[in-house]
């Protein structure tokens, strides 16, 4: 009977994290979208590409930590698996800067 018992906890646990997991990422694209569709165009398009970046990597950590169960590993398994990212957001970071190069120059030499 104690057996069962503890399943049941352990599956009202499991639940509730997935609930609690899908009202954190539900908030975080709703506020991604009411951002996008109120967003003054006076105010410039590098803010709101950092907002939806920095908003995204809070759901990426999200699901990183709780689906992949990263958060209840040893640390040094956490950083081997985390450091690749910087590396990935070093190289997005990068790559849009090159292209704002390449495109004055093309607004330039046309």
């Amino acid at each position: 009977m104690a057996a069962g018992h503890n399943d049941n906890a352990a599956y009202e646990k499991q639940k509730r994290a997935v609930w609690v997991a899908t009202i954190i990422m539900g908030v975080v694209t709703i506020a991604e979208v009411a951002i996008a569709l109120n967003w003054p165009e006076s105010w410039g398009r590098g803010v709101l590409n950092l907002l939806f970046i920095l908003m995204s990597a809070v759901k990426a950590v999200f699901i990183v930590g709780e689906f992949m169960h990263l958060r209840y590993e040893m640390r040094a398994m956490m950083i081997s698996i985390l450091a690749p990212c910087l590396f990935l957001i070093w190289f997005l970071i990068a790559f849009m800067m090159e292209g704002q190069s390449w495109l004055a120059l093309r607004e330039f030499w046309n």
